[in-house]
């Protein structure tokens, strides 16, 4: 379907990428967006013949992202930067992968093991979740003798976590177990940093150059007021969601647990809705409160995502917004209730910093309180180490990862800064370049700060409205399979044509990968033709043609991080002042020309 030399699918990684669509620079590892939703767009519409295609595409998001199956699933961080956001709705990326995921998770199985030459130093990745596997995957490809040493019995960290009416076990098992294998990664099961003799400091005896800390979060918060922990969190009837949810992944509650039981849930994140939506499906009734309030928009907004809220909702889950939690009450050792002040203000200038008003106080009924409001590291390990500051933080430099007190060392992920998973992956990414510059001796931040500006939405005469996803009636989907219906082909190739592609051809290239052009054609301006009239500004939708002072004159020029190389500008200019470089390009533009000039009554759009 399209050609995979290096000029056609080559990511562009130089200086001159400055300009990028908002969704790929909102995406922490920067997945080629534009790109792959155009080789989407292109696909045949017959689901036997597009295929090869589909495979093709996700062998190249692949090759950078080994997680973009289980991403389709439940990561569309992108979509919120997407420029359609108010002009239609976002372009459904996160279901355009799941479209792809649900070709490919199958193919996964029949990939080989890369051929890769493992000449280089030992490295060992400390944590098997998303960031650790993503460092491992980078670094084995390298060439890199890579041991991921995981504390359970399996690899995924917090993914597992995910219910499965959201992200399917199938799904998570298959990536993690075809990515080891397909990139030749050693692990070491239940094997704990810091119990028995395993150490940074024997590790490095036993001849790991270098180490990347992707611990992630094992252990649940407490619930705290005004910076004090309340008491009655050892009732019996009180637990945490992270707790809850470790255990629904291993199978280990009853379908009919909570039956009859009212639960309350603490806490606005995307966990908090998981843990109220789980426990309603094991036939609980559920409260969730929440110290952030209802409107997203406001700084003190509530952070857990719009559909995680529409389910909840949809399926009689009660919101109480801008409260908090003064007072768990207990009875005979028994949870019973709690006391909830209005929460006034969630933020201030130095972070998170909650306000209550206590005189304003509802007191809320339960059988079971279950308390999500984050998780947290073993820091004592680290600390043992030298790897806090004198606050009790990780000492990293924040470009590269690298430990200032231990240049070996390497520390991102949730351990260093909690996150989405995909903004784990990214530090996963970052790793990986760095440890790869540290054991080659070479410069550890030369050319990776980059500032990238934002690309407007390209001009249209109407923007098409996003699709709806339909989902299972609430009363059909009290259960832990999976409810939201995917993309088919020509819904999935309807919404990747939808994309206004709005970064520049310097950044994308697909046009070359199928074929359609040999190379970019820049436009030239013959400046003593150029009258200044301003045709070309008028009619180019990418911001590109502009005008600017040469002299005594007023000229036209293009700038090329935003030209699109669609020669209405060429076709515009009265004078002839402007042409394509590529000659081919300048017959094809007249060829178009001279058919439209013949079909006046066509509306092109």
């Amino acid at each position: 379907m399209w050609k995979t030399e290096a000029t056609g699918v080559a990511r562009v990684e130089m200086a001159v990428r400055q300009c990028l669509p908002p969704c790929e620079i909102k995406c922490p590892i920067n997945e080629d967006i534009q790109r792959t939703n155009v080789l989407i767009s292109l696909l045949p519409e017959d689901m036997d013949s597009a295929r090869e295609g589909m495979i093709q595409i996700s062998d190249y998001l692949y090759e950078r992202n080994p997680f973009f199956n289980i991403c389709g699933y439940i990561c569309g961080i992108c979509e919120l930067e997407c420029n359609y956001l108010k002009k239609g709705g976002a372009i459904k990326r996160r279901l355009l992968k799941r479209f792809l995921s649900d070709v490919y998770t199958e193919h996964l199985r029949e990939l080989g093991k890369l051929e890769i030459v493992k000449n280089k130093e030992k490295v060992a990745v400390i944590g098997g979740g998303p960031g650790g596997l993503m460092c491992a995957y980078h670094l084995s490809k390298k060439g890199y003798n890579v041991t991921v040493i995981e504390a359970s019995d399996r690899l995924g960290g917090a993914l597992w976590l995910v219910p499965d009416y959201r992200l399917p076990k199938d799904v998570l098992q298959t990536t993690v177990e075809n990515l080891v294998r397909i990139a030749g990664i050693d692990v070491r099961y239940n094997n704990k940093l810091g119990e028995g003799d395993l150490t940074l400091e024997q590790l490095k005896n036993d001849g790991y150059k270098a180490i990347f800390l992707a611990t992630g979060l094992p252990f649940p918060r407490v619930l705290t007021f005004e910076g004090k922990s309340l008491e009655g969190q050892d009732l019996a009837g009180v637990m945490y969601g992270h707790t809850y949810l470790y255990e629904v992944s291993y199978n280990n509650i009853a379908p009919d647990y909570f039956k009859g039981k009212r639960v309350i849930v603490t806490g606005g994140g995307n966990v908090a809705f998981d843990v109220a939506r789980s426990a309603r499906r094991h036939g609980a009734e559920v409260t969730v409160v929440a110290l952030e309030r209802e409107d997203k928009d406001h700084r003190d907004g509530i952070p857990a995502d719009e559909q995680e809220i529409r389910g909840a909702w949809e399926e009689g889950i009660k919101i109480i917004y801008s409260r908090g939690v003064r007072k768990i009450i207990g009875e005979s050792g028994r949870f019973k209730g709690i006391n909830c002040p209005t929460c006034v203000s969630v933020f201030d200038e130095e972070g998170f910093n909650p306000k209550f008003d206590c005189a304003d106080c509802i007191d809320l009924e339960g059988d079971i309180l279950i308390i999500t409001v984050g998780q947290a590291p073993d820091k004592s390990l680290f600390q043992k180490a030298g790897l806090l500051d004198e606050r009790g933080r990780f000492n990293v430099d924040h470009l590269t990862l690298q430990s200032v007190n231990e240049p070996w060392v390497f520390i991102g992920g949730d351990v260093r800064r909690v996150g989405f998973m995909v903004e784990a992956m990214g530090e996963g990414l970052v790793a990986a370049e760095s440890i790869d510059r540290y054991l080659r001796g070479v410069d550890m931040r030369e050319g990776r700060r980059r500032d990238y500006e934002g690309y407007p939405i390209p001009l249209r005469k109407n923007y098409k409205s996003e699709p709806e996803v339909p989902w299972m009636p609430p009363e059909n989907r009290m259960h832990f399979k999976i409810f939201e219906q995917g993309f088919t082909l020509k819904e999935a190739i309807e919404e990747a044509r939808r994309c206004v592609t709005c970064g520049p051809c310097l950044s994308c290239k697909a046009c070359i990968s199928i074929g359609f052009q040999k190379s970019l054609s820049p436009v030239e301006v013959d400046e003593t033709r150029c009258s200044g009239c301003g045709h070309c500004v008028y009619v180019c939708n990418y911001y590109s043609a502009h005008l600017i002072s040469s002299g005594e004159k007023i000229i036209s020029a293009t700038d090329m991080f935003r030209c699109k190389s669609c020669g209405m500008c060429v076709a515009a200019c009265p004078s002839e002042a402007r042409r394509m470089v590529d000659d081919d390009t300048v017959e094809k533009i007249d060829e178009l020309y001279s058919s439209l000039i013949q079909r006046p009554d066509q509306n092109i759009v």
